[in-house]
């Protein structure tokens, strides 16, 4: 029989896996070139060759979605 302690630990490996499991694949490129400037070689474990680029992407991104959204009220 499982303790309180037991119980506990398994309702937070239970929550760690749900949000692990509901959190946005991470993006990677297809060709180890960044996937915004398309240019430069991307940063180990990235999908941007800077800092400046992925920024620029997720400003865009933003922008798209709240376009989007305002084309369908």
């Amino acid at each position: 029989m499982m303790d309180e302690a037991d119980l506990a630990q398994k309702r937070e490996q239970d929550m760690i896996k749900a949000a692990l499991s509901s959190r946005e694949r991470s993006l990677q490129s297809p060709d180890g070139k960044c996937i915004w400037c398309k240019d430069e070689i991307i940063v180990v474990g990235t999908a941007f060759c800077s800092a400046e680029c992925g920024d620029d992407y997720n400003k865009y991104q933003r922008e798209m979605k709240q376009r989007l959204g305002r084309q369908y009220q």
